[in-house]
Parts: structure tokens; sequence; C-alpha cells
């Protein structure tokens, strides 16, 4: 027997089954990743079909039959348009990399409200413009590691526990350590850099225009950041969206 369910979600994959019909993987508010099926949904391309497109923000109302790996979906309509990210190609090349690394980050059936309100939050700074897309990605992949529970350690040396005032990056297992801890070819992380990645722990999205880092520490942190979460999560160093945002990045 199936049950009616409701919730905000943000569209985080689509695929096309069938002539007229599309699987949208979700991840909602109240249940957390969930895949439906759209029936008949690319009959009406600029309905329902636009609706339910990476990275946006919508409510959806679906039948729920457990054992089911694919939910029916019944009606799906936004929740708020980002009309602004298709106009600037960084902008939304640094959306749908958000929008993947949650895709690998969380699993079916397991809501995380806080990580919702992230990565709603950090699709409407995209979406407001005027900022830097680089600072906004950063803080979000921060904050994703930590309320999944993998933060990393930015204070200390993750090997002898020593405070950092700069550090080296251990690529395989993407924790930062001192220079007493490095191992052969290690990737120096200047303070500027620890010093980046400290404001962004501590500042409210709101308020990320105040962040004016350098492209070097952007760099850095940038590196830091991936190849934590690369070790962490698996299936996280394949993003077709990150070589994207590398090619428009550059």
């Amino acid at each position: 027997m199936s049950t009616p369910h409701t919730s905000e979600a943000v569209v985080l994959r689509t695929v096309n089954y069938s002539d007229s019909s599309l699987i949208v993987r979700l991840f909602t508010e109240q249940y957390g990743k969930v895949a439906v099926m759209a029936k008949g949904a690319r009959r009406f391309k600029q309905g329902t079909v636009g609706v339910l497109q990476p990275p946006n923000y919508i409510n959806v109302w679906y039948q729920h039959k457990e054992r089911r790996e694919i939910q029916t979906l019944v009606k799906s309509e936004f929740v708020e348009r980002y009309a602004n990210l298709a106009d600037d190609l960084q902008t939304s090349a640094a959306a749908l990399v958000a929008v993947e690394m949650l895709d690998r980050a969380v699993h079916e059936a397991d809501p995380h409200p806080i990580i919702f309100r992230l990565i709603t939050a950090t699709l409407q700074r995209l979406n407001q413009g005027g900022g830097d897309d680089v600072v906004v990605l950063h803080f979000y992949q921060l904050h994703l590691a930590r309320q999944l529970g993998f933060g990393p350690q930015i204070a200390l040396c993750e090997q002898c526990g020593l405070a950092l005032t700069s550090a080296t990056l251990d690529s395989p297992t993407g924790r930062l350590l001192c220079h007493r801890c490095q191992a052969d070819g290690a990737t120096p992380i200047g303070g500027s850099a620890l010093k980046h990645l400290r404001d962004l722990a501590a500042t409210h999205i709101t308020n990320l225009d105040t962040l004016r880092p350098n492209d070097r520490t952007k760099k850095q942190v940038g590196d830091f950041l991936l190849k934590h979460l690369f070790f962490h999560v698996d299936g996280m160093s394949n993003l077709k969206s990150i070589k994207f945002w590398h090619q428009v990045t550059a």
C-alpha cells in the first residue's frame, strides 16, 4: 500500500526514461534522498520538465511504497526559481558541483535538515550574484564535510597535534600536517590559506563578501577541500561537474 508524501526538495539528477518519462533523484527536506518516476513528464517540455532539472528548489508530492526503489511522482512545483544561475557559466557550474557533491555524499532515505538548509542557502547565494562563486563553493564544501561528520582539522596537525601556523597537504588522506610530519612531495598550505579556512568555518553565508582571499589562497583551499572530500566520500573523485568547473575557472 502506498502513502502520500510531500516535501520541499532540491533536484539532484534527472534521467530520461522511455519516450515520455523521467527518473528524478531528489534531496528532500523530510525524507532525504529519494528517486521518483515522473510519468509522461517529457510530453510537457515547458512545464514539468523545466521544474525537474538540477539544481531547482521545488515542492514535490509523490506516492511512497516500502521496498520500492523508485517512487511515483504526483506533482511538482517551484519553491524558488534560480533564474540568474543560467546567466553566468561559472555560477551555473558552481551550482552543479554543489548538487552533484550532495548526491554522492548522502544516502537514500536519510534526512539531514541542516544539510538541506546548507544546499538551499548556497544555491540562493549563488543566484543572488555579485559575490565570489569560488568562495561560496568552498564554504559549501567545508560545511558539507562538517555536517557529514568528517570536518577537517584546520587548527592542529592531524598526526602530532601541533598548532598549525602553516601546513602541508597529505594528498592520499586529505589531511593537514605540520612540516615536521609531512611526507615527501606534500603540497604546502600557507598561513593565509589556513586563515581563510578558519574564516569560512566562522562566517555566515550571508557575510561571505567580507572574505577576500587572493587567487593563490583560493587555489590552496580548493585543492585541500577537494582532496579531503575525495578521501572521505566514495565516488566523489570522478564528478563530471568538477571537470567543467575547472574548465570555466581556469
